[in-house]
């Protein structure tokens, strides 16, 4: 019931969303379409949503879609906010990422980096939905619950930066194992060259004319820029009288940190 008295009619236009792209024959990207939706139920209903709760509804399928986000460091995104249609839970994969082959859109980097990217996405779409602290303007998206969320699941994505640094494991690679998707013996590259450290999904730094650093709060989030090279040693004082420590800033510079390891 709105403010005004009137009845509210809930409309979910999501199963009529699906359905149109599933049969978009005449679409490139309908055999994908097909295929990430059924996915990413399969995510919800084995990792993100298992348990049916009385006192809650379900987590929202996403809203699958694809689109050139002119940015070849980003694989997807998830729109934290109502698209150009006032659809919420959307998820888009960059078609930069896709070629051609015998007629068909391919993911350039195989099923098992697709899936993870799905699945990362999904995260968010979870956070945002049942986790303790959703999104908000001005903060990192990849927190401490994001990353416990991911890793609790077996992806390894990097705190604050978010692109994943080692190939999944634990239940992701489990359920890869029995939709019988191989194992990559390393993670996507532009180019043959090896760099020293693995760092699958890491962006690639851009020029720019700013001489600012950025330190984050590892615990909440907080982020400040400072033209400081070596570490102040600030200490978030609320966090800190949270945690029962002191919390210091950490510098956002693409190196993982030591608080969030990958597991080995």
């Amino acid at each position: 019931m709105s403010k005004e008295g009137k009845l509210i009619e809930r409309i979910d236009p999501k199963p009529t969303i699906r359905k149109n792209a599933e049969n978009a024959h005449d679409w490139e990207y309908v055999e994908e379409a097909k295929y990430l939706y059924d996915l990413a139920v399969l995510f919800k209903n084995r990792f993100l949503d298992p348990i049916l709760h009385t006192d809650r509804g379900r987590l929202p399928d996403p809203v699958i879609s694809f689109d050139n986000l002119r940015n070849r460091r980003t694989l997807a995104t998830y729109t934290l906010h109502r698209n150009a249609q006032g659809l919420l839970d959307e998820i888009t994969f960059n078609t930069a990422h896709y070629q051609d082959e015998d007629g068909k859109r391919v993911w350039i980097w195989g099923r098992w980096a697709q899936l993870e990217t799905l699945l990362h996405e999904q995260v968010h779409l979870w956070q945002e939905n049942f986790g303790k602290h959703k999104h908000k303007p001005g903060r990192v998206a990849h927190d401490k619950e994001f990353i416990e969320k991911c890793e609790s699941l077996g992806l390894h994505p990097m705190p604050v930066v978010g692109c994943h640094i080692a190939v999944a494991d634990g239940v992701f690679a489990g359920l890869m194992e029995e939709l019988g998707i191989l194992r990559p013996d390393d993670v996507p590259r532009e180019s043959e060259e090896k760099p020293a450290k693995k760092d699958w999904f890491r962006p690639v730094k851009e020029k720019g004319t700013s001489t600012l650093k950025k330190w984050v709060c590892p615990e909440c989030g907080l982020a400040v820029r400072m033209g400081i090279k070596d570490d102040p040693k600030l200490i978030h004082q609320p966090c800190s009288e949270k945690k029962g420590e002191h919390v210091f800033l950490i510098k956002d510079d693409g190196v993982p940190q030591t608080i969030y390891k990958a597991k080995t």
